[in-house]
């Protein structure tokens, strides 16, 4: 099972993301669910320097076991941290609703979703 865990601070905004874990949805290479993931996660997380202009914090293994984990943290530039914090969002929503159709395989833990998926 894939599970993603995201962390907030005290006023919602996100702090990290953090998913791990393969779905088994089907045989290695062909398993849609785990792709889903993926495209979402790696898709927002490399789109953030070219759109954001900086590198941002991540850890990536996509061998044993699966595994990236985003440190969103707070910039200095109040219009550069709404926009990472929409980005952080967006990761949410699309990886909630790969869940909502897989749920068997992707569980999501958000105190801001009560619970998540």
């Amino acid at each position: 099972m894939i599970t993603v865990t995201v962390q907030r601070n005290a006023h919602c905004e996100i702090e990290e993301i953090a998913i791990s874990g393969h779905a088994n949805a089907g045989r290695h290479g062909e398993d849609i669910v785990c792709a889903a993931v993926s495209a979402v996660s790696l898709g927002i997380v490399n789109s953030i320097q070219p759109l954001l202009g900086f590198v941002p914090d991540v850890e990536h293994a996509a061998e044993e076991g699966g595994f990236l984990r985003w440190r969103v943290g707070r910039l200095d530039d109040a219009r550069l941290h709404e926009k990472q914090q929409l980005l952080a969002e967006s990761m949410v929503v699309a990886l909630f609703v790969v869940a909502e159709t897989n749920g068997k395989y992707v569980a999501i833990h958000d105190s801001k979703w009560q619970g998540g998926a």
